[in-house]
């Protein structure tokens, strides 16, 4: 699973960057605190556009109604365009936007003056990222944090494999035909193909509000696996009641497997639990509601092979069959022309796509 490259709190008390990138990669360890003034603030730095952000917290926050979400446009902050808006105030949650068309990379010293406590690739002679800067207007429960990831753009193949794939003599940029931007809506394009048509995905996805008919014996997800589920609520007959995770609470999770099997009766509204028809019908018909995060972690998975060796391949046939392939890709003396190339490349593509629809988990 792509992680951070950059994760920080700018302490104002200390005056310094606190390096939060290894608490936010689930790797075990103490929950860290976040914003803990309205003069803090947290940035979240990424080699790629990302659309979206998970937070798992220990202590839920009180940041009031609003946290400021902004992102740099090359010479000022904005704020972000939010789809799904989350204010760090529940145990887990994703906050969504539209990646802006104006979003510019830099290094953080190119945006902010201090510098104490950055990584030496975060300051100017460092490499230049994606950044979000999160701002709060109010704190009266300081949020502490157990993980987080980015929901990227793109992330089977990167611009770079393309162009050693395609033995290019520079890497793709803003001054290359395609230049980078175009490549990477290029990735982005066949990712969301090979997503749809296998009905798997190896990057986090976010799935809300998505309702199924009760039964005793839980649920299973529509995808999988689950790598978070952020809440299960039932319909009670006036509004959705949030249920409890745990074995020893009202249901729990297989990850794995996406099924969620309901564990504590009792804590289910009557109308549920009795033995009637009545239930299945009227207001009480898909009465439960989910939220959750689910996809395959690509740096794990063992078709992560197969899926980035496919969207390379297609992403090169797209780039040399859409622009003028003599300026940007050496002839050569191979006795097969670009054509022929292009034509396989497709069509080794192809076949190893539809090894990928009959790829399930295997759970031992």
């Amino acid at each position: 699973m792509i992680v951070w490259d950059s994760f920080y709190l700018w302490d104002n008390s200390a005056s310094a960057y606190v390096d939060h990138e290894f608490a936010a990669s689930d790797i075990p360890g103490a929950a860290v605190s976040l914003i803990g003034q309205t003069t803090d603030k947290i940035y979240l730095g990424l080699d790629r556009k990302f659309y979206a952000v998970f937070f798992e917290l220990e202590v839920a926050g009180d940041y009031g109604t609003l946290l400021d979400w902004e992102y740099w446009d090359g010479s000022a902050w904005k704020n972000l365009p939010i789809a799904r808006n989350y204010v760090l105030d529940a145990v887990s949650g994703v906050i969504q936007f539209r990646s802006p068309s104006d979003w510019a990379s830099t290094t953080l010293t190119g945006v902010e003056a201090a510098n104490t406590g950055l990584k030496t690739e975060d300051t100017s002679a460092g490499t230049a990222k994606y950044w979000i800067r999160v701002v709060a207007s109010a704190v009266t429960t300081i949020a502490t944090m157990k993980r987080s990831f980015p929901f990227p753009n793109y992330g089977y193949t990167t611009p770079s494999r393309i162009a050693q794939f395609l033995q290019l003599r520079q890497d793709f940029s803003t001054t290359t035909a395609p230049n980078i931007a175009e490549v990477e809506r290029i990735i982005e394009r066949i990712e969301s193909r090979i997503d749809r048509y296998t009905t798997n995905s190896w990057k986090p996805n976010y799935r809300q509000d998505e309702t199924y008919e009760f039964s005793r014996h839980g649920i299973v997800l529509k995808r999988q696996p689950a790598i978070k589920v952020i809440d299960l609520s039932i319909w009670d007959g006036s509004a959705f009641a949030l249920l409890a995770d745990g074995r020893s609470q009202d249901y729990f999770v297989d990850a794995k497997t996406g099924i969620i099997p309901i564990t504590r009766l009792l804590s289910i509204p009557f109308t549920y639990t009795r033995q009637s028809t009545a239930w299945g019908f009227g207001e009480f018909k898909r009465s439960l509601n989910v939220n959750y995060v689910w996809g395959r972690d690509f740096d794990e998975d063992i078709a992560s092979g197969m899926v980035e060796d496919i969207t390379t391949k297609l992403a090169s046939a797209d780039i040399i069959s859409n622009y003028d392939y003599t300026a940007i890709v050496p002839q050569g003396t191979d006795r097969y022309s670009l054509e022929q190339k292009v034509n396989y490349w497709r069509e080794n593509a192809e076949e190893r796509i539809e090894e990928l629809r009959s790829v399930r988990l295997w759970v031992p």
